[in-house]
């Protein structure tokens, strides 16, 4: 009888200095809230990027390249093709898609009054959607989305070579200029195989080597929806695909590769304690 009452006494002194004092945390629930309060910040900085990013992108569509062959005279094509492999590469698959599709709408949006590519092939505003998502995808060669093991680097290998499919079936005699498609597939497949991690916190020499396979498959998923547009919107022949557009594109495609690989490298050296690549 009196080890009980000791015990009740004991547990009220106890209770009595929790209430004054504080009830300290375990070990185990501060670790949880340490990592509550960094996931918090993290996404704060990814969407703070992100919009970053989408204004970049949307400021920058008024920057003309070059003249978009086959759809007037009007029709431009601009640096933000720079910018839509950046959105997967920094901000991973699932901001990159997200923030991707913003940046589009908002290019629309301030492109409409000078004759708006992006209405004119309705399928250009999912491209850098698409873009954020395949290159984010390529980022590891296994992505968890919400317990699920996705192989990110085959899952855009896939993608690429069914644009492959929808381009040959109504224009198989210019198969030539699909061929950087099948480059970009197979540097996703090789990525896979050889079960490629990109590192931000690499050595300056070490980064342009992670970023240009990268920015080789983002740049083409982005240009995957302007090509099927173009071939089933705009209805345009082979001739224009094999003589006029192919060359043309080949230069586009490699500046923007190498533009949007020096832009990321630039931000991961600099920045690197400062961006968090999304899983």
């Amino acid at each position: 009888m009196l080890c009980i009452n000791y015990t009740k006494h004991k547990k009220s002194n106890q209770n009595a200095a929790d209430w004054l004092l504080g009830d300290p945390m375990n070990e185990d629930q501060t670790e949880t809230i340490e990592l509550e309060s960094f996931r918090s910040r993290s996404s704060s900085r990814i969407i703070a990027v992100g919009a970053i990013l989408s204004a970049v992108y949307a400021i920058t569509v008024l920057l003309p390249m070059s003249q978009f062959i086959g759809a007037g005279s009007g029709s431009i094509l601009s640096f933000a093709i720079c910018i839509a492999p950046l959105f997967g590469l920094v901000l991973g698959p699932r901001y990159g898609f997200a923030f991707g599709g913003i940046a589009a709408i908002l290019a629309t949006i301030v492109s409409i009054q000078f004759g708006s590519l992006y209405l004119l092939v309705p399928t250009i505003i999912l491209g850098p959607a698409i873009s954020g998502l395949l290159t984010g995808l390529c980022l590891r060669p296994i992505t968890d989305f919400q317990g699920i093991k996705v192989p990110g680097p085959i899952i855009t290998a896939m993608y690429l070579f069914l644009v492959v499919l929808l381009y040959l079936l109504p224009l198989y005699e210019v198969w030539w200029f699909i061929l950087p498609y099948v480059l970009a597939a197979a540097v996703a497949i090789i990525l896979q195989l050889s079960r490629f991690r990109f590192d931000s916190a690499a050595s300056f020499s070490r980064i342009p080597l992670q970023i240009l396979p990268l920015t080789l498959i983002g740049s083409f998923a982005d240009f995957s929806m302007m090509t099927l547009g173009s071939v089933y919107i705009l209805g345009l022949d082979a001739f224009v695909f094999g003589s006029l557009i192919f060359p043309v594109m080949l230069i586009e495609r490699t500046v923007s590769v190498i533009i949007s690989a020096i832009i990321a490298g630039v931000l991961f050296t600099a920045f690197r304690n400062e961006l968090f690549v999304e899983a």
